[in-house]
């Protein structure tokens, strides 16, 4: 396991504030002019410290953070810390970071990773979201090559089934996730989903929005073909990427530009036209393209081998237009979930979930 120092844990001002017992507290001015006393348990509001943790290992680094597994010293409880990127020189937190932690405090859900704080270091650029710790990542059993073999039916309705009552929940509170991917499905010891990441989220909203988010392989066609107006179906579609990603043992749309990934979804749907996609044509990137004529749905034949309630889902899942895509409600009363073999139970979850090592 690479293991890696926690930025921000050296001594320092914080430190020694914090735990100096002669500091008596921080004067400031009020607005009648007025001074006051700020206690000094008080002085860093209801952050965390980060000499209240103990570095256990360095879990891994993403395009807005890193995460590290730790113990907390208060309760002897293992959490993770997910230390923000925060330039040097900046002087207030990134969008992105304000956003996710806004999100996070309005959101508790069996499937959401829960928020438990926010912790500082001595400088500004040390600050972290304290999230509870998850051992198991799913990318990791679709990558492992003797795992994924093991992966059935009853594990993946377990799956899709807990990844879709996290979504129904994230989506009646009108939030987007906006990069699920099978990196950001994590499980506790005991089997149960956690949705992770929200560093792209954001509360759904009619104004124009940036079409530059989920990773490639999940992003879903109204997002590479520019949309600035989307809502809840993104998330429909990444979800179906991966529900397909655990069907086939390996990635469904795997490659490396947009191009390529739109020539991909071409070949396997047909070509989108304003018969089954309504306002396709007035997408800000269409004319960047030159789609060929492919007249065939080929979903019947890729998956051929699975179930036909499966297929029907893929099917309501993997629709052009996105005000026809199902909904994450209706997946889950849709008839894959109740035709047998049923969803599998938490602890044979588990054994799955352990043919690799912990994160």
């Amino acid at each position: 396991m690479t293991t890696a120092s926690i930025p921000g844990l050296n001594n320092g001002p914080i430190e020694d504030i914090a735990s100096t017992s002669e500091v008596s507290g921080i004067e400031l001015m009020s607005f009648s002019c007025e001074p006051y006393m700020v206690p000094a348990s008080h002085g860093f509001g209801k952050c965390r410290l980060i000499t209240e943790f103990e570095k256990i290992a360095f879990i891994g680094e993403g395009a807005y953070g890193s995460v590290y597994k730790v113990r907390d010293k208060k309760n002897d409880k293992i959490v993770a810390l997910k230390k923000l990127k925060i330039a040097k020189n900046e002087k207030s937190f990134p969008m992105n970071f304000t956003r996710e932690v806004n999100i996070l405090k309005r959101l508790y859900h069996d499937n959401i990773a829960n928020l438990l704080g926010v912790v500082v270091g001595r400088v500004f650029e040390s600050t972290y979201l304290l999230l509870e710790y998850c051992p198991y990542e799913l990318s990791k059993i679709v990558d492992d090559e003797v795992a994924k073999t093991k992966i059935d039916q009853t594990h993946i309705k377990c799956i899709m089934h807990q990844l879709f009552t996290g979504l129904c929940y994230l989506h009646e509170n009108f939030v987007l996730h906006r990069d699920l991917t099978v990196t950001n499905i994590l499980f506790t010891e005991i089997g149960v989903l956690k949705i992770t990441d929200f560093s792209n989220c954001r509360m759904a909203t009619e104004e124009k929005m940036t079409p530059n988010v989920v990773s490639r392989w999940y992003r879903a066609p109204e997002l590479l073909f520019g949309a600035t107006n989307y809502a809840s179906a993104i998330d429909i579609w990444s979800a179906g990427c991966i529900f397909a990603e655990l069907l086939l043992k390996r990635p469904l749309f795997k490659t490396d530009s947009d191009n390529n990934m739109i020539s991909m979804l071409v070949d396997l749907l047909g070509t989108p036209t304003e018969t089954n996609w309504p306002g396709f044509s007035d997408l800000p990137l269409m004319k960047d393209y030159e789609l060929r004529d492919q007249p065939h749905n080929k979903l019947t034949l890729k998956f051929a081998e699975q179930p036909t309630t499966c297929i029907a889902l893929l099917h309501k899942v993997f629709v052009y237009n996105p005000s026809k895509r199902i909904t994450a409600e209706k997946c889950l009363i849709h008839s894959y979930f109740t035709d047998k073999p049923t969803a599998c139970d938490l602890d044979t979850l588990v054994v799955l979930l352990k043919k690799v090592d912990e994160i």
